[in-house]
């Protein structure tokens, strides 16, 4: 259940910024949620692989990099939807840096409100504390 809301918060974010960044485009709403699950795949093969390949620039810019990272993912999940026939458009870098970055900071807020953290007590009877004299 958190996967899909997860999901839904990555679209609202993806709303947020067309509205806010200019450069950005989208069409219904189903069209982005299916780029929310296109950037989640994209995140997770082709962002993984240039951030492995960047380790230096991002361990010299204390992980900031991955801003330039997370943009260029960006403009290519733009760039991937248009030929998927979706109605979602990212005009260039910029535009996906930025829209990158607004997505995603609203996609988390949503989900550190919304979502609930799996904390969980321990099960079972206390543990016994032995006094050794």
């Amino acid at each position: 259940m958190s996967l899909l809301l997860r999901f839904l918060f990555s679209a609202i974010g993806l709303l947020v910024a067309c509205s806010v960044v200019t450069g950005l485009g989208h069409g219904s709403f189903l069209d982005l949620l299916i780029v929310a699950v296109i950037l989640a795949a994209l995140n997770t093969t082709v962002g993984s692989f240039l951030k492995l390949m960047a380790f230096v620039p991002m361990a010299c810019s204390f992980g900031c990099f991955s801003l330039v990272i997370n943009g260029l993912v960006f403009w290519l999940a733009g760039t991937l939807s248009l030929k998927l026939g979706l109605n979602f458009t990212v005009s260039g870098f910029w535009a996906g840096f930025f829209g990158a970055l607004v997505s995603s900071v609203i996609a988390s807020i949503l989900g550190a409100i919304f979502i609930p953290k799996d904390r969980q007590r321990p099960q079972g009877p206390a543990p016994s504390i032995k006094v050794v004299n």
